[in-house]
């Protein structure tokens, strides 16, 4: 679903831009442009290059900036970054912080777009810090192509830390906020897995570098380093921010800033049929918790489903024993999980279902109780005649239920019941190449109470899908 209307509503690009002007004012951006019979004028989102010139071309219309884009790096997207800058524009004016600004840039990339945009834009003084050593000499070189040199230096960072060596080089100096795009994955592997096949395929081509994509531990390791760091420099930067690109570890991090006491808020970037999510923190004497800004209509809040998992007889009641517990049911439904964080007395799993398997376990529990009841109703002496045995896996095998409209159970002869099967398999095998559930299962001790919450992230199954899921958990935990 595209979520353009989700915009920051300041964002000069929530009107998509006039290819036809930019191809007629730059020679570059018509040598890739096409135009259809009826006069409209696109490009090729899934190539590279063609990325690479559009957004050339609009920083040099929109904000006159100059920028050489590497062909073996990261093609920054504009809407995106827009959101981004506009964002820390609002926290700024919240704060009271609106002239002689110091921001940081972590891992500002080739391009610099950050620094440049905040410059060129806003003015501001911008510190970008870089660790690979080709993106660095090339941030450097397109700050100097648009004689930035007096707001924005680039500093290269030869450490392991996020912000620590820049701090400390840049010790007497006060930001007023940080901002960072850090690596989204800890391996290609999870790159290449990280996309539900249920969405729909990505807009634009792919492009990045693996410094620019990769990093030990993931996204979520990166930011909590962050937010370790930032505790030792809590009057250094007024407000730290970052972007989140998963779902799940932005809920995550949530957790963990609540856990620090640390104040925080949070935003949803919005553009395309991508949607990131920025986060912000500060150790300062301000009340940022309620900081986001309008984005028109609000997505409607996805709430967990909650279940107090019971007790099982003869096991130690703790978040250890419920979650070996789920896993063994997920286990029965062909469910893959993923333990994203373990710490104290929770646990957070990311789940997949890659087909519906429940429903047709439950369907088979309510024919086999049927189909005892009715085995042993036959198999009653009536009189004096010997009782007749019936075997009931036999009976399983060629009989079924089916329900009419009033709800009435009857029972499906040989040929229904080989037709039911087929059906049932064939929806197997149609919903096998989509994910039918991606959701967060967390798994939490409160008091004396094991709680399961369950939150929905995607699928063609939808929340109903989930509901079952929960369902199905709840019929067969004991």
């Amino acid at each position: 679903m595209a979520v353009n209307r989700f915009m920051h509503p300041r964002n000069i690009y929530k009107q998509p831009p006039d290819f036809g002007t930019l191809a007629k004012k730059y020679t570059e951006f018509a040598s890739i442009a096409k135009l259809d019979v009826t006069g409209k004028v696109s490009i090729d989102f899934k190539d590279p290059h063609s990325l690479r010139v559009l957004t050339k071309c609009l920083l040099k219309s929109d904000f006159n900036l100059d920028v050489d884009i590497p062909e073996d790096r990261l093609v920054p997207t504009l809407p995106l970054r827009l959101n981004y800058i506009l964002w820390i524009e609002d926290i700024l004016k919240v704060i009271n912080e609106e002239n002689g600004i110091w921001g940081l840039d972590i891992g500002t990339g080739a391009c610099a777009v950050y620094p440049l945009l905040a410059a060129s834009k806003n003015k501001w003084c911008m510190v970008g810090t870089e660790t690979d050593e080709a993106s660095f000499i090339k941030a450097q070189e397109n700050v100097k192509r648009n004689n930035l040199e007096a707001l924005i230096t680039v500093k290269k960072n030869p450490s392991s830390t996020v912000i620590d060596h820049v701090l400390s080089e840049e010790s007497e100096k006060k930001f007023v906020f940080s901002m960072c795009n850090p690596p989204f994955y800890s391996s290609f592997q999870e790159l290449w897995e990280s996309r539900s096949p249920a969405r729909l395929p990505p807009k634009n081509g792919f492009t990045g570098s693996p410094q620019e994509l990769i990093t030990e531990g993931g996204e979520l390791e990166f930011c909590k380093n962050f937010i370790n760091e930032s505790k030792n420099h809590k009057d250094r930067v007024v407000v730290y921010t970052t972007m989140v690109g998963h779902k799940y570890n932005f809920k995550e991090l949530l957790e963990y800033l609540k856990s620090e006491g640390i104040k925080y808020t949070h935003t949803e970037f919005c553009q395309g049929r991508v949607t990131r999510w920025g986060l912000a923190w500060t150790y300062q004497d301000y009340d940022i918790y309620n900081l986001v800004p309008p984005r028109g209509q609000p997505h409607k809040k996805n709430l967990p489903i909650a279940y107090l998992l019971p007790a099982i007889p003869d096991r130690p009641h703790d978040v250890e024993t419920a979650s070996n517990k789920l896993k063994a049911i997920m286990d029965d439904l062909h469910m893959t999980y993923k333990v994203i964080n373990k710490r104290g007395n929770n646990i957070m799993l990311d789940v997949t279902a890659p087909t519906n398997t429940w429903s047709n376990q439950r369907r088979k529990r309510r024919l086999m109780q049927r189909l005892v009841a009715e085995d042993a109703k036959r198999s009653k002496p009536e009189g004096n005649a010997e009782p007749t045995s019936i075997h009931l896996s036999s009976t399983l095998e060629s009989e079924e239920e089916k329900q009419d409209q009033a709800g009435h159970k009857n029972i499906c002869n040989p040929e229904e019941m080989s037709s039911i099967n087929n059906n049932i398999n064939n929806s197997d095998s149609k919903t096998s190449d989509n994910l039918v559930v991606h959701a967060m299962l967390k798994i939490l001790k409160r008091d004396n109470d094991i709680i399961m919450e369950m939150e929905f992230l995607n699928g063609t199954a939808g929340k109903e899908g989930l509901h079952q899921i929960v369902q199905y958990i709840k019929n067969n935990w004991k």
